[in-house]
This record gives structure tokens, C-alpha cells and sequence, in this order.
């Protein structure tokens, strides 16, 4: 068979695209793990210093996609912090811990918008019942706002900052029993927010290796 420009054009064209989906449905199947994933916890992803400085490990790593930005997030919204309040830090490679750590095919998001928000609102479980265990009082009672736990009955209220040595202390709750806010209480989530690596990205710091 005789091959001239447009031919070899059609073949490599579609060749290509083949190519193209399979990289695509890839990052999927990595995102999707072992059948049994791991148990992950509050106290694994969230750690809170006296100040109420809440640090949050990003499991993924950045490669443009915002992947340090989005993920914290989720836990941050969950958790009800303040998004001034929170530093990012990555996270070492340890899927045992972290879950799939993987980044590219724009699947981060879906595949952690459900665990990552529900870690967030382990840690925000943790917190209540430690305020509620100190005040001596039901932890239906409680309520959370900006990293601060809120007892209004008494008008008592602590910063996350008081409680959580011990709230680190405490069993973490099964992730599937937490409840996740409502999508209108967000104020975090689908609002602009500062993003944590702009500053270095626009001064030409980050260093981004394959």
C-alpha cells in the first residue's frame, strides 16, 4: 500500500487517540487502589498546634492541577477551620495511611471528595466530644464555627488549638458514620479562597519534576 501524506495522517491520527483514551481511563483504575482500602483517620491528615494553627497533609502531589489546594480543602471545610488558620504540608509517600497517592488524569477530585471530607469530619467529631467531655456536657449540645467549638446553652466556646491534645487522645469515629455538612453550610468549598503555593508559584519557586 502506497502512503501518502493525508493516509499517514488518518493512521497516525487515530493511533493517537487510541493512545489518549487509555492514558485517560489509567489514573482511574490507580485512583480506584486494592480492594480493601485502608482505614483512614482524622489524626493521620489533621494536626492542630496550641495557637489553633490547623496543618492538613496533602496526599497528592502538585503538578498543576491544584491538587495541594483542593484536597486540604475538602478536610478543611469538614473540619469547620478558619482557611487563614490552615498550613499544608505534603505528605510522604505511605499509601497504608494516605490512600492512593497519585497525580494526573484530573482524578483527585472525584475520587476524594467523599473520604477527604469525611476525615475533615472525623477531626471535627474529635473536637466536640473533647469540648463536651471538659464542659461536662452533651455532645448534641456542641456546635463548631471557625475553629472554635460552642457550647451555647452556657455560652462557653474553645479554639480548636485548647482541645486538641486531647482530641488526638481520642478513638477516631468510623469515617462512614460522620455526618458530612450540607452543600449550603460551605464556606469554603465553591468560594474563592487564597491558594496555598500562589505566592511560590507566581515568584517562580516550585520545582516540578517527572
Amino acid at each position: 500500500m502506497r502512503m501518502n501524506r493525508r493516509l499517514f495522517l488518518q493512521l497516525t491520527a487515530l493511533a493517537g487517540g487510541g493512545l489518549a483514551l487509555d492514558l485517560y481511563r489509567s489514573p482511574l483504575g490507580a485512583a480506584q487502589g486494592p480492594a480493601t482500602p485502608p482505614d483512614l483517620t482524622p489524626q493521620t491528615f489533621i494536626h492542630i498546634a496550641p495557637d489553633g494553627v490547623v496543618t492538613i497533609m496533602a496526599r497528592a502531589s502538585e503538578s498543576g492541577q491544584g491538587m495541594r489546594n483542593m484536597l486540604p480543602m475538602l478536610i478543611a471545610e469538614e473540619l469547620d477551620a478558619d482557611w487563614k488558620d490552615v498550613r499544608v504540608q505534603q505528605a510522604d509517600l505511605n499509601e497504608k495511611i494516605y490512600g492512593r497517592q497519585f497525580s494526573g488524569g484530573s482524578m483527585n477530585t472525584p475520587v476524594g471528595w467523599e473520604p477527604m471530607r469525611r476525615v475533615g469530619a472525623a477531626g471535627r467529631q474529635l473536637l466536640i466530644t473533647a469540648a463536651a467531655q471538659t464542659w461536662g456536657v452533651q455532645a448534641a449540645e456542641c456546635a463548631t464555627q471557625s475553629g472554635r467549638v460552642l457550647h451555647a446553652a452556657s455560652g462557653r466556646s474553645a479554639g480548636y488549638g485548647e482541645l486538641a491534645s486531647k482530641a488526638a487522645a481520642l478513638p477516631a469515629p468510623a469515617l462512614s458514620s460522620v455526618k458530612l455538612k450540607d452543600p449550603k453550610d460551605y464556606r469554603i468549598i465553591g468560594h474563592s479562597q487564597a491558594g496555598v503555593d500562589t505566592h511560590s508559584i507566581v515568584t517562580g519557586k516550585p520545582l516540578f519534576r517527572h
